[in-house]
């Protein structure tokens, strides 16, 4: 047997995306250990970085310098990623008990040799909230996407602002608003204690209150906020401090989670030794703010990184079977406050210094910070063929090999009934079997869908993913069949049986049945018929994108959002409207497709203007990213494919939209069904004839 290629022998779980976790990832990409199966969990794609949040906010950095696409950073380094949140952790059995961000009601539960939490904290939620614009400040990606209802308070005849909490966050926020909303807004910052109390601002105090004087900012401090009312906070002392918006920067809370563990605790804070072992653990490490540790240090950006580069050398170290190091907090670090005019104050032990140069050191560090963790700064050479449905052969070998026309499934006529069959496979499009499992069953689905039936049955075939440990292969076919059980229950079908076995490369099949009533050919389209489609297009490129280091993973995340919507109730519709024919868009391509439903019948296409796409997918088209598969496509359609309105229609798509062909005077009613079922339909083009 050839072993001259290690495989995985061990796992290691990265929780959350925190700086941690984040330095683990970017450490496997320049120094990768083949032994080790590494996989990351996090809800999004991507994660803000807390450090440019005020300048993001004074708009001095835009949206795409203030993420980290953990997603891209995650194939480069040959991770798995499983977007899903953390539900309880057992120690004992070295379990994680994850919900899916696909599927909530059924959770995961992967094991792990090592695993490292670093989730983030939970806002504390220290009083009613009865204030219709009242915002906590973490986590970040909460308050951004409430971020235009924010913007609205300068709407208002007097506007007016509250930030509950006077640390660094709330004074940087306070400046950062400032900036934002010019001098028109009356912004306020509560404070419980003096900024004298806090050790990273003690010797900056009065260079702060200068600060904020001078941008007209209000300063209540050694106050405390008792309640939230409609109409503002209300203090300690009774005094109500009125406010169109309200900024929550107080302290955090321990996540959830950390209840549902037995696991120790110091004021619902994960303990941990000098090593950032959870206590009591061997392989079990925690870091950022859920952590309280045994030398007590202040919850801080700086901690957060200095913390997430011990991480990454004593976790590596360690699975090279050495002994780590202890980890030595620093005990005091540069705070920089960012003034959102170009200024900050830097603060350090007793050295104070406010200006220009504390803003460029500031500005310097933050963007350091952010190149490290950029995909294009580890971007290897080589073009990768693209997975998933791009995977398949190209159309003109299957048009070369078989001569007649084929339907998108096979079809046995019983009684008054008609039995459809088909299967489709996919290569590991992304990195998580469960998904994987989710994805192949929905692509398979759709052949039936496109055939006007309902799913009845399927088979499965799973190859994981060949290993040095059968217990890795073992729970990788957990992890896809559940996948597939759960989205078999969702497209209400039946997981009847299946076949497994193991490969260099992992791969799912599925056998498909179903039944209906009547059936549409692709090849019934008429003259005048308008093609529409139940979705965007696009994801060939998105991950032809991440393979070539783009930053898309809030994007894909839209596309898997798309690509498991069911399509059953879309099918029916498009029958009851009176479609003449039907199919689905998956590796050939938009315009692959269009030219199989055109078949021999004389009939042209006449291109709608533009194409409704994916975000991302035009800045990466005019880059020159595409799919693998691009070329073949382009050559199967032929002349279909002559006047399009963009190169997106030779992309292949895995789990693609449904295509149809209808009348103009049926279109109306069909597509405002669609979109009563939350679909975003678009029209594609036109059937003609040569001369018309």
């Amino acid at each position: 047997m050839d072993r001259s290629i290690q495989k995985p022998s061990q796992t290691l779980v990265l929780v959350g995306a925190g700086h941690a976790n984040i330095a683990l990832i970017r450490r496997f990409i320049v120094d990768p250990l083949p032994d080790v199966r590494l996989v990351v969990i996090n809800p999004e794609s991507t994660t803000p970085y807390s450090g440019m949040l005020p300048g993001f906010l004074s708009r001095h950095y835009t949206e795409g310098e203030l993420f980290i696409d953990i997603a891209a950073l995650c194939s480069q380094a040959g991770a798995r990623f499983i977007r899903g949140s953390l539900h309880a952790v057992d120690s004992v059995e070295r379990t994680l008990t994850i919900h899916h961000k696909v599927v909530s009601s059924n959770p995961l539960i992967l094991k792990f040799d090592n695993c490292v939490l670093n989730t983030g904290a939970s806002p504390a939620d220290s009083f009613p909230n009865r204030h219709q614009h009242c915002y906590y400040v973490k986590p970040i990606r909460d308050l951004l996407r409430v971020l235009p209802l924010l913007d609205q308070i300068t709407d208002n005849p007097d506007p007016s602002m509250a930030i509950v909490g006077g640390g660094a966050a709330g004074v940087e926020l306070a400046f950062a608003f400032r900036e934002r909303y010019r001098p028109d807004c009356e912004i306020t910052i509560i404070s419980r204690y003096r900024f004298e109390n806090d050790p990273s601002l003690k010797a900056g105090a009065d260079q702060i209150r200068r600060s904020l004087m001078e941008r007209d900012i209000n300063l209540i401090d050694e106050r405390s906020v008792v309640e939230v009312r409609e109409t503002g906070v209300v203090l300690d002392s009774g005094q109500t401090i009125p406010a169109k918006a309200i900024c929550i920067a107080t302290p955090v809370g321990p996540p959830s989670w950390i209840a549902q563990s037995s696991l120790p605790t110091n004021e619902g804070f994960l303990r941990v030794d000098q090593m950032l072992r959870v206590q009591g653990t061997q392989c079990l490490y925690a870091a950022g703010d859920i952590v309280s540790l045994e030398t007590p240090r202040g919850r801080s950006g700086v901690m957060a990184v200095r913390a997430g580069q011990y991480l990454a050398e004593a976790i590596w170290t360690k699975l090279k079977g050495l002994r780590p190091k202890t980890f030595n907090p620093q005990k005091h670090w540069l705070t920089l406050l960012n003034l959102g005019d170009g200024k900050a104050i830097g603060i350090r032990g007793s050295f104070v210094a406010r200006g220009r140069l504390m803003f460029r050191l500031k500005d310097a560090i933050d963007r350091q910070f952010m190149r490290q963790y950029s995909p294009q700064a580890h971007l290897k050479g080589g073009v990768m063929r693209c997975e998933g449905c791009a995977a398949k052969l190209p159309g003109m070998t299957l048009q070369t090999a078989f001569s007649q026309h084929f339907e998108d499934a096979a079809i046995d006529y019983d009684s008054n009934r008609m039995r459809f069959r088909s299967i489709d496979a996919l290569t590991y499009l992304v990195n998580d079997p469960y998904l994987m499992g989710f994805l192949t069953v929905r692509h398979a689905v759709s052949d039936i869908w496109a055939m006007g039936g309902s799913p009845t049955s399927c088979l499965s075939l799973i190859a994981v993913q060949r290993t040095d440990n059968q217990n890795l292969e073992s729970e990788e076919f957990a992890e896809a069949i559940q996948g597939i059980q759960d989205a078999a229950a969702a497209y209400e079908t039946t997981l009847v049986g299946g076949h497994s076995l193991s490969m260099d490369q992992s791969m799912i099949a599925i056998s498909i049945e179903g039944e209906g009533l009547l059936s549409f050919s692709k090849q019934n389209v008429k003259q005048d018929d308008e093609l529409w489609l139940t979705g965007r297009l696009g994801s060939g490129i998105l991950f032809a994108a991440l393979s070539a280091g783009e930053s898309v993973g809030s994007s894909i995340d839209c596309w898997i959002n798309q690509a498991t919507q069911s399509l059953s109730l879309a099918s029916r519709l498009a029958a009851e409207h009176g479609v003449n024919a039907m199919t689905d868009v998956t590796g050939f391509g938009l315009a692959g497709h269009i030219k199989e439903m055109l078949g021999s019948n004389g009939f042209s296409l006449e291109w709608s203007d533009e194409i409704d796409v994916f975000d991302d997918v035009t800045r990466c088209v005019r880059r020159g990213i595409h799919s693998t598969a691009h070329e073949s496509n382009q050559l199967y359609a032929g002349s279909v494919g002559l006047g399009a309105p963009d190169p997106v229609v030779f992309d292949p798509q895995t789990c693609g939209p449904l295509l149809v062909a209808i009348q103009p005077a049926d279109a109306r009613d069909l597509v405002k069904a669609w979109r009563e079922l939350g679909l975003s339909p678009q029209r594609v083009g036109r059937v003609t004839t040569e001369t018309s």
